[in-house]
Formats: structure tokens, sequence, C-alpha cells
């Protein structure tokens, strides 16, 4: 153990080292308690921002306001603040009774996809709509106030009404800048600027640092949801229409950019969403806030207080108020070592033995794990380093412990501390993990070991240039936080385009996919579902390969920068994702995620009183059939984003009502591809009936609608959500593990598809041989291209890392058995 000072210096380097990425994987902070964390570790690596602070969520006590603590009180209820490394257990001291959580900072998730596959350009003009006086919300990297795409094409004049930057505060809109913390010495610095105020700057050409997006995500996002694709000056033929056009042309903008290197604190991106709101309103419009971020770190339960913060600004009691997040990139497995690698993992914990759980990391850093049990398990968590070596012994629930070792090696443990010995509380049943050291760049086996009786889901974030995968991966469960909360819509990505010509002429094709992918998912979008069993992601948008508007300043054939269009081309060529002066292309779900809120906007603009909650059932009932390949059901969600579809459900009663749905033309999904033999674990079913002309099967109450399990049991039975859309829940029975459960859904007596056989297992391994999207050349671990996606370095072009893989031509898909124990 531990002196208290050296369990300081352990302690916080671990718990804080996540990371999200912008276009792929997505990291945020997730909530781990930093209090505990503070006494078992060092530096809070992959935690602490550039001036040395750590940014914190403060769960604040009842009858308590955030001034009372000394904290911004962003959203009621819940304080922020930036302290230091010194402060941290200070002020966890000082206040014992408000929870204090940090984590890794979360990051960014990296033309044809709104004509064709959302059908944007067909509600447009088939209604008259595209999205005016309705605000897309973007918090991001930030956005090239200079580009055409974000003004107006009769005046001239910026459509970014509001934006909140870095920077020190201006003093020019006082109030509001008092409101967000930016004066505050415990979140700031930050300033506001007004359309008026962009437009004097873009006016006088000089266009001052903080104003800028040199990584290119935030200019990049906000052209897919509401870029009108306006030709930049050079373009050669300024009279050509629009090409690169996004779903909501002309909505207004507001943009909160926090952080321009792609990472993004808890208190930032809550801040940044709040202030969307605030100023949507202050304009009198409705707001869809899009979050192309994320992170594998966290319970992935919806308990964590970012998520709780978000979901309380939108509801049911909130009309006008949306708020999209991408369901992040980390769905990809790797072959490592004659295995499936991964982020995220699973075991069954028997009383009597330890459960091994090997995980390989490679460089020199932190890796941080969370993991979640069920309410009721009782786990004891470990640490054994590489050959072997262990590093800490078991803890029972309630405890922590540290380590250090030779060679920079240091270790910690949190687990299950809940009350007076630490700041998690009975929301979610967990340990936290931190594993620091100089691991070999070819990568070292190391293993989490639990002990007692329970299940445990796993996943793994590294910090800078580490690499670290679970052997023994798998897909499912990888939707990232904060889509895991059940109120967020969570956006997956499908496959747009195999081949595009770049400005030079050239045709570049992706060597991972084909024409016959088309439409199908993309190789690394997360899935659910989640710890606790909600169906994710909500919707699939369009994610692979879109063209967008491109910032000037992350312009590979100019910038000396690592933007999200450099580092990603083959044959050393510097613009192979350049399409057309100022615009370029990217994938990820954070692609995927602003399509979807554009197509909000676009909804908004009929209906402004529509809330969260009915949003996310016109989307789902508005979707559509895959026309490409699906390997993993619980991917594809309901299906894919379809705005003629949502606008049909939307405006039912004016469809023909009554007539029968063609079972050819429906289909049904469920949420995970095995069952456990526990009825409180459930898999969600999802039916959409449609006509043979593929429209919605409207006016129907569902009494012809069957539902039929073998060896399972119906927790709730065929419930309408929408037109045209149904929902069911079924789990398996007690004591069934190694049996199949057997799940039909029919119309009239006649079946919708196949038959679904869903193993029943005690884990994921013990019940599937589960199809799986395989990454193969990019399988070494420690190898740059080769990470995983939550192996994208902090700050790096995350978006790089995705299409590097997406180029590599031995991906496919694969068909895997594997085991914990």
């Amino acid at each position: 153990m531990f002196s208290p000072s050296a369990r300081w210096r352990v302690a916080v380097a671990l718990l804080l080292g996540s990371s999200a990425t912008i276009a792929l994987p997505g990291v945020a902070i997730a909530d781990a308690p930093a209090g505990a964390l503070a006494r078992v570790l060092p530096d809070l690596r992959g935690v602490v921002e550039d001036d040395g602070r750590v940014p914190l969520l403060v769960q604040l006590p009842p009858g308590r306001r955030g001034a009372d603590l000394g904290v911004v009180e962003v959203v009621p209820g819940i304080g922020a603040a930036k302290l230091t490394r010194d402060e941290v257990r200070a002020f966890t001291d000082t206040f014992p009774e408000a929870r204090t959580v940090t984590g890794p900072r979360k990051r960014i998730h990296l033309d044809r996809a709104g004509d064709t596959s959302s059908r944007a350009l067909a509600y447009r003009q088939e209604t008259g709509l595209s999205g005016r006086g309705v605000v897309v919300g973007v918090v991001d990297t930030g956005i090239d106030i200079t580009h055409p795409a974000f003004r107006d094409p009769d005046t001239g004049k910026t459509r970014i009404a509001w934006l909140l930057s870095g920077g020190s505060p201006r003093g020019v809109h006082p109030e509001v800048e008092d409101r967000f913390g930016c004066s505050d010495p415990l979140l700031g610095p930050c300033a506001v600027w007004s359309a008026a105020d962009l437009d004097e700057v873009i006016e006088a050409g000089d266009v001052p640092w903080e104003l800028r997006d040199p990584f290119g995500h935030g200019t990049h996002v906000a052209g897919i949801a509401a870029g009108n694709g306006a030709w930049p000056d050079a373009h050669e033929a300024p009279d050509d229409p629009p090409k690169y056009v996004g779903i909501a042309p002309a909505a207004t903008l507001v943009v909160a950019a926090p952080g321009s290197s792609g990472a993004f604190s808890d208190p930032d991106i809550l801040t940044g969403t709040a202030f969307i709101f605030d100023r949507a309103d202050a304009l009198g419009q409705p707001a869809v806030v899009n979050l192309s971020l994320g992170g594998d770190f966290g319970p992935h339960d919806g308990t964590t207080l970012l998520e709780k913060g978000l979901a309380s600004l939108v509801g049911d009691d909130r009309p006008g108020r949306a708020i999209v997040v991408s369901s992040g990139n980390s769905g990809t497995v790797f072959e490592l070592s004659g295995e499936l690698a991964g982020i995220h993992t699973e075991a069954r914990v028997r009383p009597h033995a330890s459960t091994r759980v090997p995980l390989v990391i490679a460089g020199r850093g932190s890796a941080y794990v969370w993991v979640t049990m069920r309410p009721g398990d009782d786990v004891s968590v470990g640490i054994e380093g590489p050959d072997g070596e262990t590093w800490i012994d078991p803890i029972e629930p309630g405890d922590d412990a540290g380590y250090e070792g030779d060679d920079d090696a240091a270790a910690a443990v949190v687990n299950a501390q809940v009350g007076d010995k630490s700041d998690l509380t009975e929301d979610t049943n967990g340990a936290v993990l931190v594993l620091s050291k100089s691991f070999s760049e070819a990568g070292e086996e190391v293993a989490v070991v639990l002990e007692g009786e329970g299940d445990a889901q796993l996943w793994v974030t590294p910090t800078s240039a580490v690499t670290s995968l679970f052997l023994r991966g798998r897909v499912e469960g990888t939707v990232a936080v904060p889509a895991t909360h059940p109120r967020l819509l969570a956006v997956g990505a499908s496959i747009s385009r195999t081949r595009w010509q770049t400005l030079d002429g050239d045709m570049l094709s992706a060597g991972t996919v084909e024409d016959a992918d088309l439409d199908g998912i993309a190789l690394f979008s997360a899935c659910g579902p989640t710890a606790t069993g909600v169906p994710k992601p909500e919707l699939v948008a369009p994610g692979q390969f879109i063209a967008s508007a491109m910032s000037v300043d992350a312009d590979p054939r100019t910038s000396l920068g690592g933007g999200i269009f450099a580092g990603a081309c083959p044959d050393d060529t510097v613009a192979c994702l350049v399409v057309d002066e100022g615009y370029g292309i990217s994938a990820g779900t954070s692609m995927a995620s602003p399509l979807a809120a554009g197509a909000i906007a676009l909804l908004m603009d009929r209906d402004p009183n529509l809330t969260q909650g009915r949003v996310a059932d016109l989307l789902r009932a508005g979707a559509r059939r895959f026309d490409g390949p699906v390997a993993l059901g619980a991917q594809g969600g309901p299906g894919a984003l379809d705005l003629l579809g949502a606008l049909a459900a939307l405006a039912g009663e004016e469809a023909a009502a009554g007539q029968p749905p063609d079972v050819a033309a429906s289909w049904w999904t469920l949420s995970s591809s095995y069952a456990r033999p526990d009825p409180t674990w459930p898999l969600h079913g999802i039916v959409q009936l449609r006509r043979a002309d593929g429209t919605l099967a409207s006016g129907l109450d569902g009494s012809q609608l069957a539902l039929e399990v073998e060896g399972g049991i119906v927790t709730r039975g065929l419930t309408k959500l929408r037109h045209g859309t149904f929902e069911f829940i079924v789990a398996g029975r007690r004591g069934t593990a190694g049996t199949d459960m057997r799940v039909r859904v029919l119309y009239d007596g006649v079946a919708i598809g196949e038959e679904i056989v869903v193993p029943v297992g005690g884990d994921a391994f013990d019940a599937t041989d589960e199809r799986m999207a395989v990454g193969g050349c990019a399988c070494h671990v420690g190898a740059g291209a080769s990470s995983s996606p939550s192996g994208a370095p902090p700050g790096s072009p995350s978006s790089a890392w995705l299409l590097a893989l997406l180029f590599a031509p031995m991906a496919r898909r694969a068909r895997r058995r594997g085991s914990v124990g």
C-alpha cells in the first residue's frame, strides 16, 4: 500500500486518462470518483488540461446551490469547476456530501448522403422547408466563420447567431459570459460572440485564433447538419449550383467550441449544450444540439453526471429541444494473438474461482478500465501485471488500493466505494482501474482479475500514444458515453460511398468496402445494448465517407497541423480527402450524427414543439430498411434515417389508414444477439410494418400482430410506439444456460422475416458464435494506424486513424468464438 503522498501520485494518474474521439471512437470524461482517485493515483494523466487543472462535475447536495460550494451551477443540481490537482482532494474533503467526478476527456467521433440515403432533398422539395427559424447547435472543435457555407447567400452575413469560444472574456456580452462562467476562474476563460461581432471580424479579414478551427471537425460536422453548399471564392465556377448541401441549409447556427484539439471535458460539454439552448430561447427558436463526441470510459448505464445533466436539458416538459449524440467508433474488433480484440468485453464471475480478463497494452502511458456489475453483484477486483506478476490482489467492494513498481509502473483500483468512502453513489455498481507503465511497443498482456459472484462488463480507454485492447473483444456493448443515456438519441453510421474523385481528378476507393456494401453498416459503428439492456443506436445514418465543409485552417495543402483531412492518404499523397475547394471527405459516427440533427431541424421547421421523446419515436418509426449488409443486428438499430418516412409518421393522420402491411416489406430486429438466463436482463425488439411500396403501415392497432417465443419469456408484449412501429421485450429463463430461445413475429398468421434463434448463456462467449466486424491489417498492437479507435492519441487526427483503417485492404467480417475465464 502507498503512503498518503504516494497514493495521491499514483491514484490520480490512472483514473483521469480516458479520451474520446471526434469522428471515431470519441471520449468524454465519464464519472469517476475524484476523491478516491486522488487518494490512489499520481498525476491524472489524460484528465489534466493543458493549464494543469482537473475538470470536475459536482452533484450538489439537496438544498445547496453551486455558489454554496464555490462552483458554477451549469444546470440545476449540477455544478462544474476546474481545479488544480492539489485542490481536488481538498475540495472533496471539504464537501464530502457532494458527489464529485472526473475522468479522461472525451473526443470527437469522426452530398450524396443527404440527397439519396436520407431523402432530405426530397423532404425539402416536398415541404418547402429548409430549417429556417430553427437552431442547429454544435458542440465541437470550432467552426470556420469565413466559410461561405455558413453565410446567408443573399446578404453575405453570417448564419452563426452566437458562438462560445475559448479565450479571454470580451465583455461585450457580460451577462451571457457571466452566466456560463467565462469570467469565473473555476471554469473560464471563455468568450461570447454574436452574429454582429462575427460579421465585423469577417469584414476586417483578421480572424483571431480562438475563432478558427484548425482541427476541422466542427466545421465539417456543422456543414453536414446545416451548411448551404456555397463555394469559396477560390472556386473556378462560382455559378455552379451548390453540391455539398447540408440537411437543413437555412437553419440558424449556434456553436460552442470548448476544445480545438478534439478533447473535451464534461464541464465543457455540458456548459456548451446549455449555452446553445439558452441562446435558442433568446432567439425564440426551437433547437437541436449535435454532440459528435464521446468516450469509452464510464459505466455505460446512463448514470454519469454528464448524461444526467444533458438529459435534464430535454424532455416532455421542454418542447422544441432535442439532443443527438454519435454512438461512437469503437465497434471494430481486431485479430490479435489468435483472438478477437476490442475495447469492450464481459465475463461471468463464479464463486470459488478467479476470472482472468486479458488485456494487451502497448506504448508508454496509461490505460483506464471501467467495470460495471449488476445491482447486487459482489465482485472483488484486482490487477495482474505483465508476466503474471500480481500488482493488486482482488479488493472487495467499498475498498481501494494502489501499486507502484519498477520502470514507472503504477496501478490503482477503486471498487464500488459508496457513501462515506468515496464519491460513487448507488446509481451504479462498478469499479475503476488504472494501469500505467512504459509498455513494450509490441504489446504486453496484463489482466483484470475478478473474484466473487456476478456479471462484469468492461471497457478500456488509453491515453497518449498507448494502445489497449481486451482479448475476446465484443462489438455489442461498445456504444460510447454519453450516448448510453436512454433519453439521448444515439446515431450509428452506414456506408454512403466506396469511392470519390479528389480535387486533383484522381478516383480513390477504400480497400475495406465494395459497392455491394453500400447502405450497409460501417465497420466501426458502435452499438448497444447498454449495461442495463437499453437498445442503441436509436437510428443509423450515412457516416462512412461524407463530403462537407473543410475549414481553411484544416486544409492539408496549406496547413501544417494535424486536422481531420491529414495523415490518412495512401502513397504519400497529401490531399486525397479534398474533393473540392473548401470541401473534404471524412468518416465516422461523427458524420452520421449531424445528419440526424439536421433532419430534426427540418421536422422542427414543421412542428416547433417537438420533444426529445417524440423526435426519437418519429425517426425510429420512419426508418427504412438497409439495402446493404448488416452483419450484426444490434448495429443497425430499427433502421436507416429516412426523412420522408419521419414526415409520414409526423403526419400519420394524412396517410391512408387501415391498409394491411406487406410482410415481405416489413422487418423486425433484436437489441442483442444472445440472452442471459435472467428475466431481469432484457432484449428489446422493434417491429417495422411497411406496405409493398415501403410506406408506413399506419392506422393499425396491432391486433393482428403476434409474438411467439420458445425457450424464453415475454416480459412486455407488443406495444405500439407510433404509426407502423411496435416494440416488445423478451428475456431468457433462469437455469436455461446452454439452450436457445426462438423468437418469431407474425402478421395475420404470416411470419415477418425469419425466426431468430437467440443462444442463452452466462456471458456472450458461453452463448454465441456471433458474426462481428473485424479489422484485418490494422491488428498489430503498437503500430500507428493499427491501434484501436480508442488508441488515437489525444489531439491526433482521429478521422485519419479511421480512414487509415478503412483504406486497409484486409479488413473483413468474420465469425469467431471466444471465452473469458
